[in-house]
């Protein structure tokens, strides 16, 4: 790459056979004499071992001749030439200055040169290099002093172009060299420092030129952005602080550079959307691009805006991020998944009716009314044999044929008397056997399926051998029906969870998010389930009631896995629904987790190296493992019998509903009693014999 990059510049290559000093030069008078000779004393002191640039305007071109190049290098060394249009706009600039911005990067050249006396020219292209990388803004760099480089609106350049070095003309052509107050400039203020003095005779220090100044920030309050996200950050009321894993990184980087971190929480009514050109130029003639890309992350916003120089909050490295700020080097890789609801076969009070299936409830239902109808006919037929049928079989499907009574013949009083001396003769006054009417034998074979003794023994053998076989029927049913319910009971039950995006999608669950940066992941991921998953994905805020919208299923949100511990955690101390929320099983991915600095910061290799140590020492994931101590994973299902009272609730169930019919059945007996047989034309009262006399003689009446 490094040949390329040269090849497409102006490429010198200077054989030196003697080195000359500087010094034996006849300096010849005027401004850019006197410039030419400091140029080749800081380039000399500079030490430039790959390469240099030079970007000049038509006054200064003159300065870079033969003996410029032949007095400043040590060996052969290759620069860069370009010189510069009056007329050129550089924060627009045309084809041909891009690649030759593009060469210098390429060739990572350690010193670039400016020598550009309109100062309005020179802050365009600094804004070009800020705002595209065309160059990488920690190398040294040499500018003319011009007022209009320190405009406000410059302040956050001048905080990343650390290594620059200013030339001030002097009236009696002498040159002050100065450069940016590090880090003084972080606080918000420009402020010039003078380094050096420099005259006709004199010599300049390299290390005094471009000492560095990102290794020690003299004790800086440095504005961190701050956004709680566990584990990362979080605020303990006991100690009245944050605590996390990157607190404790940007702790330790506060040490390591000598700064103090001021942690502060954006102002959310201030946030904003960003709405980003994906790309440069990309053909375009104004030098944007087509697709935009949304952001919505405060944390971004506030380093964006230079609020604040870093920001803390469990941010990712999405690349639409990098348009705005700088990103570290990952301290941490998240599971990032869904937590979803889930639901159980427990289903409390029907547990007593899980032990049979539909198909097999309805057998047993029917085996009721068949064996009990089976019942009624063999003793119909049993009555037929005997010839003793009485007029009470099967009275439900014979035709009412009876002429209704007169009513007068009700109120006779000889015909009461005759009612009430009526005395059934000694065959009549045979009792009926237990299964002689319908009703009867449903509610004796409903009982025996529940281990209840009859009244009495039928009298006729037919009946007790039917009723014999019924009893071993009813033994294996409820031996059946007691194996399946204990297994039931001693076994947890099954829990119903979404563990792949596929049943996440077939389950019919919104999918949410709390930023559109995961929304955009889904809809740009080459995997076609994702992206389904990405259009039906809804952008949400936090809230309160986050965790019971879930447990109902009204969405599933996407996180990393230990945030969504803490909201399960969180959840079963309030509202009590943690326990139906499930963690998906499967990772949608593992997530780079990062910090966020000002775009093109002078701290990111600093920042990068300390975290890259910090890794290795093995402190980050000491850090993570103690702020997930209370974030327990989903405990395994209990595999031994343990009875409780969710289990035993469905016992109380069974025997409310026996109340209930019981009471239903009592309720139905008194209103029958009192609007039927109490309102018949026979009824006394004082008398309820005459009642029944009359219906044993009359029973159609």
């Amino acid at each position: 790459m490094r040949w390329l990059g040269v090849l497409a510049g102006t490429y010198v290559s200077l054989a030196m056979a003697t080195i000359h000093s500087i010094h034996t030069l006849i300096p010849p008078k005027g401004y850019e004499v006197h410039l030419k000779i400091l140029l080749q004393e800081i380039l000399w002191t500079a030490n430039v071992k790959r390469c240099f640039s030079i970007i000049t305007d038509d006054l200064h071109y003159p300065i870079y001749d033969r003996v410029f190049f032949e007095s400043v290098g040590r060996q052969v060394i290759p620069f860069f030439v370009m010189r510069a249009n009056a007329s050129e706009d550089f924060q627009r600039p045309p084809k041909q200055v891009e690649l030759f911005v593009r060469a210098i990067k390429s060739s990572d050249c350690e010193l670039n040169l400016i020598t550009i006396l309109n100062g309005w020219q020179v802050q365009r292209l600094l804004r070009y290099i800020y705002d595209n990388r065309s160059l990488n803004l920690q190398k040294k760099f040499i500018l003319l002093h011009d007022s209009r480089l320190f405009e406000r609106d410059m302040i956050h350049l001048w905080s990343v172009f650390v290594s620059t070095i200013f030339l001030k003309s002097q009236l009696d052509n002498k040159f002050t060299i100065s450069t940016i107050a590090f880090p003084g400039i972080l606080s918000g203020v420009l402020v010039l420092k003078n380094i050096a003095q420099w005259e006709l005779g004199k010599s300049v220090s390299g290390k005094i030129l471009f000492a560095d100044k990102t290794s020690d920030l003299f004790g800086a309050s440095v504005p961190v952005a701050i956004s709680e996200h566990v584990p990362m950050v979080l605020w303990v009321n006991t100690s009245n602080s944050f605590q996390g894993v990157e607190v404790e990184i940007m702790n330790a980087l506060g040490k390591a550079l000598n700064f103090k971190p001021a942690y502060y929480r954006p102002n959310q009514s201030e946030n904003m959307d960003w709405e980003l050109e994906n790309g440069y130029g990309n053909g375009n003639p104004d030098g944007y691009g087509q697709n935009e890309s949304r952001i919505d992350s405060m944390l971004i916003e506030e380093v964006a805006a230079h609020s604040a120089r870093f920001a803390i909050g469990d941010l990712h490295q999405f690349l639409v991020y990098l348009q705005l700020v700088e990103l570290s080097s990952p301290h941490n890789f998240e599971c990032l998944t869904f937590l979803t609801p889930e639901s159980s076969t427990d289903n409390s009070w029907q547990t007593f009716i899980l032990p049979f299936s539909g198909g097999m409830w309805a057998g047993v239902l029917l085996s009721l009314f068949v064996v009990g109808t089976v019942f009624y006919a063999i003793s119909f037929l049993n009555a037929i044999i005997n010839s003793n049928v009485s007029s009470g079989f099967f009275r439900c499907l014979r035709r009412n044929r009876g002429v209704p009574m007169d009513p007068k013949v009700y109120r006779r009083v000889s015909f009461r008397i005759a009612i009430s001396r009526y005395r059934p003769s000694k065959e009549s006054r045979r009792p009926r056997d237990l299964f002689d009417d319908y009703a009867n034998c449903i509610l004796l074979t409903y009982s025996m399926l529940l281990y209840v003794a009859l009244p009495r023994m039928p009298r006729n053998w037919p009946l007790r051998v039917l009723t014999g076989w019924y009893w071993i029927y009813c033994i294996l049913l409820v031996a059946t029906y007691r194996a399946s319910f204990t297994a039931i009971l001693a076994n947890p039950s099954a829990r119903v969870t979404i563990d792949t995006l596929e049943d996440l999608l077939a389950s019919n669950i919104p999918p949410s998010a709390g930023a559109t940066e995961n929304r955009q992941f889904f809809l740009d991921a080459s995997d076609e389930t994702a992206r389904k998953v990405g259009e039906k994905m809804e952008v949400i805020a936090q809230s309160d009631d986050l965790t019971s919208r879930i447990a109902k299923g009204h969405c599933a949100y996407y996180d990393n896995e230990f945030y969504l511990r803490y909201l399960r955690v969180a959840d079963d101390s309030g509202s009590g629904v943690g326990s139906a929320l499930h963690i998906m099983k499967e990772c949608v991915v593992y997530m780079p987790v990062v910090l966020a600095m000002e775009k093109n910061s002078a701290l990111k290799d600093r920042v990068d190296s300390s975290i890259q140590h910090l890794a290795e020492g093995g402190l980050i994931a000491k850090w993570l493992r103690d702020a997930i101590v209370h974030l327990p994973a989903e405990a395994l299902a209990q595999q031994e019998a343990l009875m409780n009272i969710q289990k035993f609730w469905s016992s109380f169930v069974a025997l409310g509903i026996g109340y209930v019919i019981s009471i239903l059945t009592l309720l139905a007996e008194r209103w029958h009693f009192k609007h039927i047989i109490m309102r018949h034309p026979m009824y006394d009262v004082y008398n309820p014999s005459l009642y029944y006399n009359f219906k044993r003689i009359y029973p159609e009446q």
